[in-house]
C-alpha cells in the first residue's frame, strides 16, 4: 500500500506540472484564432502559439516569468494569485486545471495501474481539459484538437486488432478492440448528436449545437466505442439540462443564451471511463468492494 500511494504521490506531481501545460494551451490555442464569447477573456495584439513565444508570460504585462514562477499550485499561492512584476490578479483557473489534471493522473493510475493503458487513458484525459475551458471561453472545439485525436482512435482499433493474439491487443480497457468497434462509435453517436443538431436547425432556425460537439463526439466513439459515446450523449444531456433549468431559474434571460456543451460532453466521457455508474452502485450494495476499481492496489 506504501508504494501505491508514493505512486500515487508522484502522479499527482507529474499531472500538476502537465496541468500547467494545459493551461497555457487553453490560453494559446484559440488566441488570435476565435472570438471569445465569455466577458474578460483576455486578447493579446501580438500573435502567438504554442511555440512562441517560447517562455510564459503575464498576459497583462506580458514579461516572461521566472522559472519559480511556473511552479503548479504552488506559485500562485506564494504570490497570493498576482503578477509578480506588475501585481495584476492571475486568475484561478490556472490552479483549478493543475489540480484537475493532477487528480486525473492518480485516477488512471488507480483505476488501470501503471500501465500503457493508464498513460493513453491520462492522454485523453488531458484533450479533454483543453476542450473544456476553450469551449467555455470561445464556444468553440478546435478541429485541431478532435481530428488527430479521433484518427488517434481508428488508429488503436487497428493496432489492437492486428496485435490481439497471443497478447490480446495493444491497448485493452477501455479502449476500443477493432477497427469495426471504433468505426461503430464513430458513426453511431455522432449521427444522433448530429439529427438532434439538424432538428434544432430546422425547428429554431439557428444552431443549438455546435459541429464542435459532434467532432468532439467522434473522437469519444472512434477511441472507446459506441457504448461510451451513448453513454456520454445521455450523461452530458442529463447534466446540461439539469444546470440550464437552474440557470434559468436564476436568469430569466438564460433561455435565449447559448450554453457550451463541449464540456457535459466531457464530463459525460469521464463518468463511463472511470466507471462512475458502477461505483456507485458498488458503494450503494457493498461498500466494502469498491476494492475492484482500484487496480493500482493488485
Amino acid at each position: 500500500m506504501a508504494t501505491v500511494i508514493l505512486i500515487a504521490c508522484i502522479c499527482f506531481l507529474f499531472g500538476a506540472v502537465i496541468g500547467s501545460f494545459l493551461a497555457v494551451c487553453s490560453f494559446r490555442i484559440p488566441m488570435g484564432k476565435y472570438e471569445p464569447t465569455r466577458p474578460g477573456v483576455k486578447q493579446l495584439d501580438k500573435p502567438v502559439s504554442l511555440t512562441k513565444p517560447a517562455r510564459s508570460f503575464c498576459p497583462e504585462c506580458e514579461h516572461p516569468l521566472e522559472w519559480w514562477q511556473l511552479i503548479p499550485i504552488v506559485s500562485w499561492c506564494a504570490l497570493r494569485g498576482r503578477c509578480a512584476h506588475c501585481g495584476a490578479p492571475v486568475s484561478f483557473r490556472y490552479v483549478i486545471i493543475e489540480l484537475l489534471t493532477a487528480s486525473l493522473a492518480v485516477l488512471c493510475f488507480l483505476r488501470l495501474g501503471p500501465t500503457p493503458e493508464a498513460l493513453a487513458l491520462f492522454i485523453f484525459m488531458c484533450l479533454l481539459v483543453v476542450i473544456t475551458f476553450i469551449d467555455l471561453d470561445y464556444m468553440i472545439i478546435p478541429d485541431v484538437i478532435t481530428y488527430p485525436a479521433t484518427f488517434a482512435g481508428l488508429m488503436i482499433g487497428l493496432v489492437n486488432y492486428f496485435t490481439r493474439q497471443p497478447l490480446g491487443g495493444l491497448l485493452g480497457f477501455p479502449f476500443v478492440r477493432s477497427p469495426f468497434d471504433s468505426l461503430m462509435g464513430l458513426l453511431m453517436g455522432p449521427g444522433m448528436l448530429l439529427s438532434v443538431w439538424w432538428l434544432y436547425f430546422k425547428i429554431r432556425k439557428r444552431e443549438g449545437l455546435g459541429l464542435g460537439d459532434v467532432k468532439l463526439l467522434a473522437m469519444v466513439g472512434a477511441t472507446f466505442g459506441a457504448e461510451c459515446a451513448w453513454f456520454t450523449i445521455f450523461a452530458g444531456s442529463l447534466t446540461g439540462a439539469f444546470i440550464g433549468l437552474a440557470t434559468l431559474l436564476i436568469r430569466r434571460d438564460a433561455l435565449s443564451t447559448y450554453i457550451p456543451f463541449g464540456p457535459y460532453l466531457a464530463l459525460g466521457t469521464t463518468l463511463f471511463l472511470f466507471q462512475a455508474h458502477e461505483m456507485l452502485f458498488a458503494l450503494l450494495g457493498q461498500p466494502s468492494t469498491i476494492t475492484w476499481w482500484i487496480r493500482g492496489i493488485s
